[in-house]
């Protein structure tokens, strides 16, 4: 699931901008250095990306850091926390998101997302249902939105190709459930 956060918002993002998604046909890699994949048009890929005003947050314990090598390295991040990251890279099969000039978390420990401010609206006659970060939907809580209630978020999340927005500490409304606020 955490493999592919980066990509479903990016997807998310292109299908809206009629980008054509390609798919790798060739890999050639060595170690944990920077590889290229050729894709059946002729274009390439590498096993990094540059991600342009992302985040990341913790949802481990303590996040471990790694260096570029996918070493461990004497440092690690809090739960809870949130930090920007630039770069997303695969060491090994692994998918780790830069923090720091030489630390890497890895995507199991954080939830990635994109920094917005806008305003929604429940939308329909009943209570919009929230979900956590992992897109699970909170159970046995009082915690919903009123229909056409409008809502402050501040970020957006993929999960299996679904988004969501947040609006409080790990509380998410789905994107099908919401409208924009002009």
């Amino acid at each position: 699931m955490k493999k592919y956060l980066m990509s479903s918002i990016v997807v998310l993002l292109a299908l809206s901008t009629g980008v054509t998604i390609v798919q790798a046909a060739d890999m050639a890699t060595s170690n944990n250095s920077d590889y290229t994949i050729t894709n059946e048009d002729g274009s390439t890929t590498t096993n990094t990306q540059d991600l342009d005003n992302f985040g990341v947050t913790v949802i481990s314990n303590s996040a471990q850091l790694y260096n570029i090598n996918g070493e461990k390295i004497s440092a690690s991040l809090n739960n809870g926390t949130s930090w920007k990251t630039d770069n997303e890279r695969y060491i090994g099969n692994e998918v780790y998101y830069r923090v720091s000039s030489n630390g890497y978390v890895n995507s199991s420990d954080v939830y990635l997302y994109k920094p917005i401010n806008d305003v929604i609206k429940a939308m329909g006659d009943k209570p919009v249902v929230l979900y956590n970060n992992q897109g699970q939907l909170i159970k046995n809580s009082n915690r919903a939105l009123a229909p056409g209630s409008t809502w402050r978020t501040d970020r957006i999340i993929t999960v299996d190709h679904v988004s969501y927005y947040r609006v409080s500490t790990n509380e998410f409304a789905v994107l099908s459930d919401v409208s924009f606020v002009e």
